[in-house]
C-alpha cells in the first residue's frame, strides 16, 4: 500500500511479458478481481492500516509497525510530490 498519484500509474502490457510472468499476472489478476477476494483484500489492508497508523501498545501492533511503511509520511510525501 503505496499512495501513487493517479498521473503516475499506467497500464502493464501482459502481453509483452515472458510466459511465466505472463501466467503469474493473469492468476494474480483473476484472484484479485473475484468480488469476495476484492472484499476480503480491502478489509485486511484497512485493518493493516489502521494498526499501523493509529497507537497501540500491542506486541502484534510493534510487529506489524516494524513490518510496514511509514503509511502517514508516504501520504504527505505523495501530497507534496503533486
Amino acid at each position: 500500500m503505496i499512495p501513487v498519484p493517479q498521473e503516475c500509474v499506467y497500464l502493464l502490457d501482459i502481453k509483452s511479458q515472458s510466459y511465466g510472468y505472463k501466467r503469474l499476472l493473469s492468476e494474480q489478476y483473476s484472484y484479485i478481481n473475484k468480488p469476495e477476494n476484492k472484499q476480503k483484500i480491502l478489509e485486511k489492508s484497512e485493518k493493516l492500516y489502521n494498526i499501523v497508523t493509529e497507537p497501540h501498545k500491542s506486541k502484534m501492533s510493534k510487529f506489524y509497525k516494524d513490518l510496514s511503511c511509514n503509511f502517514k509520511l508516504l501520504e504527505e510525501k505523495s501530497i507534496e510530490y503533486k
